[in-house]
Formats: C-alpha cells, structure tokens, sequence
C-alpha cells in the first residue's frame, strides 16, 4: 500500500484557555480544598499554510465544560480534572476532549 505525501506546513495558532474557579474547604482546618467551575478554550489560526498541498483556510474552534480539582494543602499538591465540549470548528474536526493533571510544589 502506497501513502501519498503532502507538502504542507500548517499555520500559527493562538489560543485563549480560561477558567473561573470557586474553592471550598472539605476540612474544616481548610487541609483539603474542593475546585469546581466553568473552564474553556478558544483556538485560532492566525497564519496562513505554506506548502503546494496548502489550502487558503483558515481553522479555528471554540469549547466550553467545567473544571474539577482536590488541593490537599499540607503536601501542596493538587489534582485536576478539565471536561470540553468542542462547537463553532471551523476547516478542523470537531469533537470533546477531557485533561486530568497532578501538581507538587517542590
């Protein structure tokens, strides 16, 4: 089977993550904190393709969902949770996508 090549190099794209976060203590001695609110991105192509194979689009895509985290203060770590519902793609595909991150102050 034989795959064919395309000459292109995408363009630059710039993106916009955001979020609004709430805390709320689960312990009283405020040990261990609960994270939850709306979160999102918006991503645009910014630069043209280059290439013969490159067409003259330009994508972009917006998406929107919620945020879920647990902060145990005494070790200063955190984990995560970040759910998007992808809308508005435009020359990409379209879709959802969900993160899950681990953070330690050292």
């Amino acid at each position: 089977m034989q795959k064919e090549s395309f000459d292109v190099t995408p363009g630059d794209n710039l993106t916009l993550n955001w979020g609004i976060s709430q805390f709320l203590p689960l312990k009283k001695d405020m040990s261990l904190l609960l994270e939850v609110g709306p979160a999102g991105y918006d991503t645009w192509q910014i630069t043209d393709d280059s290439g013969s194979a490159a067409s003259n689009t330009r994508d972009q895509v917006h998406a929107v969902g919620g945020q879920l985290g647990l902060t145990y203060m005494p070790w200063v770590a955190s984990l995560n949770v970040h759910g998007f519902y992808e809308y508005d793609a435009q020359n990409r595909f379209q879709g959802g996508s969900f993160e899950v991150s681990i953070a330690k102050k050292f």
